[in-house]
């Protein structure tokens, strides 16, 4: 059977706007039908059932865009996950919530370099990130959509509501923050921009706003099928350059970003992934085979470049502030 190369070749279309710079001129990277995603997802040892794919089940094809004008990449049509979809991941995947990752760490040593004594986290999922940063001696809330999840956080004492940010606002219009967190937050949103506009209205003047995503400029462009990366789990695909772009457009100042460091396991891991869903699917091979993951690997961590090369690694972060003080 072809590859997507073969049948999808790169083409401007119109009519749909870029997400980041209204651009209407976008390429064609390539398109999934949802029963593909769902062959991706079990792939990965996650069985989605019909509740669980009643989101995104109604799209005949979603494609994968890139904005001519900018670069930035996202899809059309573009469904969000509702809380049958998650509620599945986060029962197949023990640590779909991570216990903790580079960004958390950044995080609490951001506010200590800035002497921020509270944080308040958007989407904190099960709460592992407020649990550190009370640890380390931070006053912590949250918000989150997942009823589970903010149980859980309830039972750890945290300050957190069942809410949306609108929501949240809307009923505490006094409440501002002097550091916010958003960590892999933003690709999972409709509007980013929107979202970001809304975190910053809960600033403080003056205050910060952490962001974390997934790096696409990094190890997840080895494999371009993970369905982690498509809707209706992850909507848009981010870069640093995005990121400061983001922030111009919610009209904040862009202090801080960077990516994570890359391991060798991380090269590992997705070139075989790739290769296991592209067999999935019945595309054609995008590597030569299963040993050359291995090989790769092997070379990265010969080369040194974990500590020498530039980072690609799994995620991307953003500290903005707002102006004001």
């Amino acid at each position: 059977m072809p590859a997507a190369s073969d049948f999808l070749p790169e083409k401007e279309i119109d009519g749909i706007r870029c997400l980041l710079c209204s651009g209407t001129r976008h390429s064609v990277r390539d398109a999934l039908k949802p029963a593909e995603i769902a062959t991706s997802w079990a792939v990965m040892g996650v069985k989605l059932s019909a509740a669980g794919r009643a989101c995104f089940a109604d799209c005949g094809v979603i494609r994968h865009l890139a904005c001519c004008t900018c670069g930035f990449q996202f899809f059309d049509p573009a469904p969000a996950g509702d809380s049958a979809f998650y509620g599945e991941l986060q029962r197949q995947f023990s640590e779909y919530y991570p216990k903790t990752c580079p960004a958390f760490d950044r995080a609490i040593e951001f506010a200590r370099r800035q002497h921020l004594g509270q944080v308040f986290d958007l989407g904190c999922g099960a709460g592992f990130f407020l649990d550190q940063a009370r640890a380390a001696g931070l006053k912590t809330g949250g918000l989150d959509l997942n009823a589970t999840a903010v149980a859980d956080c309830r039972a750890h004492g945290h300050d957190v509501q069942l809410r949306s940010m609108a929501d949240f606002a809307a009923r505490n219009p006094t409440d501002r923050f002097r550091f916010i967190t958003a960590f892999e937050v933003v690709e999972h949103v409709p509007d980013p921009t929107a979202f970001v506009k809304d975190a910053a209205n809960l600033l403080q003047p003056g205050g910060w706003l952490g962001v974390s995503v997934p790096n696409n400029d990094g190890v997840h462009s080895l494999c371009e099928l993970e369905p982690h990366q498509w809707p209706p789990h992850h909507l848009t695909r981010w870069r640093v350059a995005d990121l400061a772009r983001l922030g111009q457009q919610a009209g904040l100042r862009l202090e801080e970003s960077g990516a994570d460091i890359r391991h060798g396991w991380h090269i590992r891991f997705f070139m075989d992934l790739q290769g296991r869903i592209e067999e999935a699917l019945g595309r054609r091979p995008s590597v030569p085979g299963r040993w050359w993951p291995e090989t790769v690997c092997l070379l990265y961590r010969a080369s040194l470049m974990k500590q020498w090369g530039p980072h690609r690694g799994l995620g991307l972060y953003a500290f903005y502030q707002k102006p004001g003080s």
